[in-house]
């Protein structure tokens, strides 16, 4: 195999980037009437969203049927060959049957279309042959017609995928903006992902309850400070007097004490604790937090409030390792 200069091949590279950014051009163009019909259908559907289509186009179904779900529509994906031995059991009459064939004529395609009709569900086809079998027995056909694949031999999926693939897109968020669909609804199908964690986990997720840290009234001398926030260890000791928090000490704090003082056997926590430290909220998002712990530059542990009481402490550590 002959290796082709880097110039030559940066090229190539960007005549695929050319040929099918020109081909969605022309597939834009062709947006009509059938998408307002085909995202209508969607929206007033009662059942699910069953996507199907064969190899390449099968493929580009199971993400758009990912999109689907992840945007707040109901959908599935079904295999055309699984259909025809058994898999077409899950489909009822309230369904809407969303089918992908480039050529539309696929013999597994076709072969579903008799039962999918009987069944009495409705069918969108998208397909880059608008007068293909497939399109002729669906109520409405998303044209994805392209004249040129960017395979340099003119016939593997390329183009054409992509053209699919965006077309799916457009519908799936098309779909979610008519649903109205907010990010906290996104985050609840994606609680394991950044965006869900940062919308769903809150202060109160992360917080180390009052019973767990170290509590000081204002009189407590420096040694018996010393010994409660060895034995909690989480960095800090909260002074509390009259059940409302009244200052903070830190393991920072305690390192500038050792240098700033020679006598410090007889120094209380009013002393050296500093006073009405910056708090939040216990159902404050856990993100708001890290935000507001990272941009002090100097905030390692945060006392928390319910409402006017101390309800514990919030660890910059535990935020960051969650993944915020």
């Amino acid at each position: 195999m002959k290796m082709h200069p880097e110039k030559e091949i940066i090229r190539l590279v960007k005549n695929v980037f050319e040929i099918e950014i020109r081909e969605l051009k022309k597939v834009s163009s062709n947006v009509d009437t059938e998408f307002y019909k085909a995202i209508k259908m969607i929206l007033e559907c009662k059942g699910k969203v069953i996507v199907s289509g064969m190899g390449k186009s099968g493929l580009i179904g199971r993400k758009i049927a990912a999109t689907l779900c992840s945007t707040g529509t109901l959908a599935i994906y079904m295999h055309p060959a699984e259909a025809l031995h058994g898999d077409l059991g899950v489909v009822e009459e309230r369904d809407i049957i969303i089918i992908l064939g480039k050529s539309g004529e696929s013999d597994e395609i076709v072969a579903m279309l008799p039962v999918i009709k009987k069944k009495g569900c409705r069918i969108v086809a998208i397909t880059g042959n608008v007068n293909s079998t497939l399109a002729k027995n669906s109520h409405a056909v998303l044209n994805a017609h392209v004249e040129k694949e960017a395979c340099s031999l003119n016939l593997a999926p390329t183009s054409s995928s992509t053209a699919a693939l965006v077309i799916g897109d457009a519908v799936s968020t098309v779909l979610s903006q008519l649903k109205e669909f907010k990010e906290e609804d996104f985050a609840m199908s994606h609680p394991g992902g950044t965006l869900g964690k940062r919308l769903l986990l809150k202060v109160s997720d992360f917080v180390h309850p009052v019973k767990d840290i170290a509590v000081c009234d204002e009189d407590t001398v420096f040694r018996e400070i010393l010994i409660k926030m060895s034995d909690r260890n989480l960095g800090a000791a909260m002074i509390v007097h009259k059940g409302k928090l009244k200052g903070i000490i830190s393991d920072g704090d305690i390192k500038r004490i050792l240098t700033k003082y020679t006598n410090i056997e007889k120094l209380t926590a009013k002393e050296i604790m500093t006073p009405d430290p910056k708090t939040i909220e216990y159902e404050t998002l856990a993100y708001d937090a890290l935000k507001i712990m990272r941009s002090s530059g100097s905030f390692s542990v945060m006392p928390v409030l319910k409402g006017s009481k101390l309800a514990g402490l919030i660890k910059l550590h535990d935020l960051l390792k969650s993944g915020l």
